[in-house]
């Protein structure tokens, strides 16, 4: 056992022995995602710390080459010009995507291991949360395609409908519900037992009424623990959340409004303390959703091949403007933790191959994040995907715990 192994269980260990003093019970954790969450910020913020979240979108197919590398912090280049308004925050890289090419969207998140980088970094990130991760998608087909994600080698297909993200995230009973039925049961039968004891102390000499007095200040304690738990509030915006409307349009046909309804999902839910881990997945390998634009009849795959260069930067810029719209919402919105959501979080967008012909070298990658010891605000960087995986791990001090290696996992035996 390693010494992050060995300070991990001790961790797991802290968290759940506060869980048990605080009086949650495990049915009031299952009734509500909310009270697991609130317990997590509070264990962290009794800990000094604040929470390390990961959040990463992925999209097939790139961007043309030498449309995206910016010359400067402050001159976009024509496929990375939506993010003009946040590129303070943001590391612009053309990476070589090793294992990487069409039917490789793996091949974005793949480390040299089974298990891809998202879900090794939530078995350690999102450890005490109630979600591992929250894995979303926009245009994913349900059958088994090539996705970003993998679990022992197999692929994770992302939620894709938004209204059953919300549900599945959301749409458990907070505390007022069934939580709060649970805590007048568990405070009836406590005040049952005090009259009960209160009514027996009359018939008992001064010995023995010392012993109950005991018990009477244990139930105190309990009843105070029950309170306590009970007057749990989630962070504004946890127990309702506004999300856009769910079946808003764009000009495009509705791609890059559904990248940003899965993007505040996922952020709101990170917020709250339901998972530090998500994933938002563009369509799977074979990218044949569809931009809505006056002349596009194909899909977006068909584009890269049958297109011109400047019909493809403009999809390229349309799916930009939706993942530029996941890094100001980071940067806009409060985080239970102090400072915003940016100053917690590292965002991650990925891709497979670049946008026209299908190499791996020269794949547009971008980071952004405000947390302490990662740069910000560069253009330029290179080497390969999993150079930068790992200096994200390094940058969230969980680089030992991550299992890497320089071979490729191998494609689903399903695709082309």
């Amino acid at each position: 056992m390693t010494t992050e192994d060995r300070k991990f269980n001790r961790q797991r260990r802290k968290f759940l022995d506060m869980v048990s003093k605080a009086g949650i019970s495990s049915a009031l954790w299952r009734a509500s995602p909310f009270v697991g969450g609130a317990m997590v910020n509070r264990f962290a913020e009794a800990a000094g710390e604040t929470p390390k979240r990961f959040l990463t979108f992925n999209h097939p197919a790139g961007a043309p080459q030498g449309s995206w590398m910016p010359s400067s912090i402050s001159s976009m280049n024509q496929s990375s010009a939506p993010y003009s308004e946040v590129a303070a925050y943001c590391n612009f890289h053309l990476v070589n995507v090793i294992g990487g090419g069409h039917g490789s969207s793996h091949a974005a998140m793949n480390i040299g291991s089974g298990d891809s980088f998202d879900v090794q970094l939530s078995r350690i990130l999102s450890a005490n949360t109630p979600y591992s991760a929250l894995n979303l998608g926009v245009r994913v087909p349900k059958s088994k395609g090539d996705v970003m994600g993998r679990r022992n080698g197999d692929p994770i297909i992302p939620e894709s409908n938004a209204t059953t993200a919300y549900d599945t995230y959301f749409g458990g009973p907070p505390p007022g519900g069934a939580a709060e039925a649970l805590f007048k049961q568990q405070a009836s039968a406590l005040d049952a037992n005090k009259a009960a004891l209160d009514e027996l102390k009359k018939k008992l000499g001064s010995e023995e009424k010392a012993r109950l007095d005991e018990h009477f200040a244990a139930l105190d304690r309990i009843r105070k623990r029950l309170d306590d738990a009970s007057k749990f509030v989630p962070p504004m915006g946890c127990a309702d959340p506004a999300i856009a409307s769910l079946n808003a349009m764009d000009e495009g046909g509705g791609v890059q409004t559904e990248i940003k309804i899965m993007a505040e999902i996922a952020i709101t839910a990170m917020r709250c303390g339901l998972s530090n881990v998500a994933t938002i997945q563009l369509d799977d390998s074979q990218s044949e959703w569809r931009y809505a634009g006056p002349t596009f009849s194909e899909g977006h795959h068909q584009t890269c091949h049958g297109r011109g260069r400047d019909d493809l930067i403009t999809i390229t810029k349309y799916v930009h403007t939706g993942v530029a719209h996941i890094v100001k919402t980071l940067i806009d919105t409060p985080d239970p933790a102090g400072g915003n959501m940016i100053d917690n979080t590292v965002f991650l967008q990925t891709t497979d191959q670049d946008g026209i012909s299908h190499t791996t070298g020269g794949c547009p990658n971008l980071m952004a994040t405000n947390m302490a010891g990662f740069p910000k605000g560069r253009v330029g960087g290179g080497g390969s995907n999993r150079d930068l995986m790992m200096d994200i791990a390094e940058g969230l001090g969980v680089k030992g715990q991550i299992a890497s290696s320089t071979t490729d996992i191998e494609k689903n035996a399903n695709i082309a």
